[in-house]
Formats: C-alpha cells, sequence, structure tokens
C-alpha cells in the first residue's frame, strides 16, 4: 500500500515510525515532513495549504490512503479534495471537521444528542456577552468559537478578566475564529483525553492519555500546545471509559451520521471527570500531540489496516490491542516557547538518548547542513515505556538527560498525578 502522510511534527513522527512496521506498506511518503520522519519516509515538498498540488501528487504517485496529521487541512476541506478524486484518506470531511472547527457547532451537537458537557452559550456581540456571564459564576470560561492555534481559551477568575476576554476576541484578537465566542460554566475534576477511530459507523477505542499543557513545573506559566503526555491515565477506569463512549463518543458519531455529514478518522475527546460523571470539553478530529506519541508507542498490533478500515468505511467495533505497559513523553521546548522560541539552536545527543531505551520523536527541527537546529517551539518529544508510569518517567528522563540542548528547556515533572496514584515502588525519583 502507499501512504502519503501530511504533516510535520512529533504527532506526525510516530505515525510514520508505527506506519514503517506495517507489512502491509509499500512506500510511505511524508509531506513536508522533517529531519526524524526521514528516517521512515521519502520527504515531499508539499505545502499543506496548497490543496491542489497535493492532491495532484497522490494521484501522479498512485497514492492508495492519505493520512492527514494537522487539524487546519481538515478543516478547510482537503479530506474532501481527496475523496472527490477517489483517494481513501483518514480525516473528516470540512463539515464533520466543524466538531474541531466550530466550538459553537459542538455545542449545539451536544444539546441535540444528549452530551454530557458543560452549560454554555455563544455570542456575536460583547454586550450580550458581558450581560450573560452572572449566569455562568466564577471563574468562567471564554473561547474563541474556531481554531486560534490553541491559544483561544482564557479561563477567567474575575469578572474583569471575562469581560476582557470577550473584548479582545470578539474585537479581533483572533481574526475569523474570535468572531463568534463561547461562555462555559467552569467545570470541576481531572482531564483526560480519550481517542477513537471511526469509519463514520462503527467506533474502535484507541486508548486514553494525560497532557500537561502549562510550560513549566507545577502547573505553572502559560499554556502551551502540550508539554508532556502518559498513557494510559488510570483515572480514567475501564467502566468510565465505556461511560464516556457510550454517553459522549458514539452519539457524537451517530448524530454527525444522521446529520448526513458522517465523521470518519480520529475522533479526540477531552474530557472533565467531575462528580457526576464524564463531561465533555471538547472534540479535535485528529490525534494529539504529544499524547499520539505515547499512544503509537503502547499500541500493540497493526495501525495501517485500522486506519485503512476507517478510511474506506470497514471499521469493525472492537477494542485495540495494547502493551502491557504504560508510556511517557517529556517534550524538549526551545527557550521563550509558548513565546517567540529561540529557534537555531544546535542539538546533539540523540542517539545516546535511544541507546537509553528512549524513542526521539523530531516535533520541530531542521537541518542546518549536517546539524540538527530547533526549528520551532516544541523541539522534540522523548518518550519511553515501562510497567508502569513511574518506571516510563524514569526511562524518559535518562534519554532527556542524555540529549544536548543548551538553548532548550523542558518540565521535569511530568506524569506527577499518576505517581501520585501509583504504588511507591512504581515512583521515579
Amino acid at each position: 500500500m502507499n501512504v502519503l502522510l501530511l504533516g510535520s511534527g512529533g504527532r506526525e513522527h510516530a505515525l510514520a515510525w508505527k506506519l514503517a512496521q506495517s507489512p502491509l506498506l509499500a512506500k510511505l511518503w511524508a509531506a513536508p515532513g522533517n529531519p526524524g520522519i526521514a528516517a521512515y519516509a521519502e520527504l515531499v515538498a508539499l505545502s499543506l495549504n496548497d490543496r491542489p498540488a497535493i492532491v495532484a501528487w497522490a494521484q501522479r504517485h498512485a497514492v492508495d490512503l492519505v493520512v492527514i496529521g494537522p487539524e487546519q487541512p481538515l478543516v478547510d476541506g482537503l479530506a474532501d479534495d481527496l475523496r472527490a478524486v477517489g483517494i481513501a484518506v483518514v480525516g473528516p470531511s470540512a463539515a464533520a471537521a466543524r466538531l474541531e472547527g466550530s466550538k459553537a457547532f459542538t455545542k449545539a451537537l451536544c444539546d441535540t444528542a444528549g452530551i454530557p458537557t458543560a452549560a454554555h452559550a455563544s455570542f456575536e456581540a460583547a454586550a450580550a456577552a458581558k450581560a450573560a456571564l452572572a449566569r455562568f459564576g466564577l471563574p468562567v470560561v471564554v473561547k474563541a468559537d474556531g481554531l486560534a492555534a490553541g491559544k483561544g481559551v482564557v479561563i477567567a477568575a474575575t469578572r474583569e478578566e471575562a469581560e476582557e476576554a470577550i473584548d479582545e476576541m470578539l474585537g479581533g484578537r483572533f481574526g475569523a475564529a474570535g468572531a463568534t465566542i463561547v461562555i462555559e460554566e467552569h467545570l470541576d475534576g481531572e482531564e483526560v483525553s480519550l481517542f477513537a477511530l471511526s469509519d463514520g459507523r462503527s467506533v474502535v477505542p484507541l486508548g486514553s492519555a494525560q497532557d500537561h499543557k502549562r510550560a513549566f513545573d507545577g502547573d505553572e506559566g502559560p499554556n502551551t500546545g502540550g508539554m508532556g503526555a502518559y498513557s494510559p491515565a488510570s483515572v480514567l477506569t475501564p467502566a468510565l471509559e465505556r461511560q464516556a463512549i457510550a454517553e459522549i463518543v458514539r452519539p457524537a458519531v451517530d448524530a454527525m451520521a444522521t446529520a448526513g455529514t458522517p465523521f470518519s478518522g480520529v475522533l479526540f475527546a477531552g474530557l472533565m471527570l467531575t462528580a457526576t460523571g464524564p463531561k465533555l470539553i471538547e472534540f479535535n478530529v485528529r490525534f494529539g500531540d504529544p499524547e499520539c506519541q505515547v499512544l503509537m508507542t503502547r499500541l500493540d498490533e497493526d495501525l495501517l489496516p485500522l486506519l485503512d478500515a476507517a478510511a474506506r468505511g470497514t471499521l469493525v467495533d472492537r477494542p485495540a490491542r495494547w502493551k502491557d505497559a504504560a508510556a511517557l513523553a517529556v517534550v524538549l521546548a526551545a527557550d521563550g516557547y509558548p513565546g517567540m522560541p529561540a529557534t537555531g539552536g544546535a542539538i546533539g545527543g540523540i542517539a545516546g538518548a535511544e541507546a537509553a531505551g528512549a524513542h526521539v520523536f523530531h516535533a520541530g527541527t531542521r537541518l542546518d547542513g549536517e546539524a540538527l537546529v530547533a526549528a520551532a517551539g516544541r523541539v522534540l518529544a522523548v518518550t519511553a515505556t515501562g510497567a508502569g508510569v513511574g518506571e516510563a518517567r524514569a526511562r524518559a528522563y535518562a534519554a532527556v538527560d542524555a540529549i544536548d540542548f543548551p538553548t532548550g528547556f523542558c518540565r521535569r515533572d511530568i506524569g506527577w498525578r499518576e505517581l501520585a496514584r501509583e504504588p511507591a515502588t512504581e515512583a521515579a525519583p
């Protein structure tokens, strides 16, 4: 099977690593890819913004399956363009990608389908939004409706902060993404990520993970795209996972099918585990990053036939097979991230890190001659497995310490919630 993988981050490196292990794979291309992905795929200089060029290239090279990593091309309709010329694709149509592309759309679907979520309301005018704040209490959550590069969410502790967020979003800070805003009640509980694969009808659960969004230890500092993750998240017990699939994931898939916009691809449910059960925070329509890295290192079966079945409508309801192990990823980021990152810094020691038992997935790197350097805010995702999260964390940090990246930093407490739940013998120093 000839496969084209689209994207250039740590998520796509993990997918390339896993896809390359499939005996069904004849050829793997990646566009635009990165130096780590180049070990498994032939890199292609295609822009993810140039949909006609991607479609034409895939036709010329007899691509059997396209795997779309990031959300923006999905929201823009790339999957529709590929399907229109008969190419199978892992990822939803533009209509179905509204589950991530529009928070107001998703909230309306939750109301229709009876999916548990926070109390909410959508607004296009600042005066009406401010007038509604009193009924939500404090803290309150203000969200830009569209894609805002992970920056369109404010948890306001005071009314003044909420009003400032409303003015900024509706005032154009995020462009069209903030033309509508959603105000939500603040949910109390522990946040967890649940993944599933669907072909529009069937659903295959794809495991749980817990991400760490704040930049610094102790969950301090600004929000980021993710500073580390581990899987599985034991707080999402098997019973709670079944409940979330039955009450959140499957109703969403069924509702999209009923509406004539079936969802095909990876559905990522961000959940809050409240005192009354799991509630939906948001849907994403692709694998998370760095959650994908820990999921791929745990998955104990061939990924390619699963993705191909989802793309072709032949998926069968069944649980995926997992290694009896935990996985943990530590993100090495460039100094200054998530603000203006210090790109161009040299990176060494990756071979030593992998010799220590980790997979080093490239998230934002490039080659400067023969030297590997940082090219983005999140640079590497150092991922290891172990019998428990404590063992996986010890291996991951041993590998981190083998990497020479003077202009980078990482959190040193990834997995802290899970370590508190594990037996003392599992916890690593």
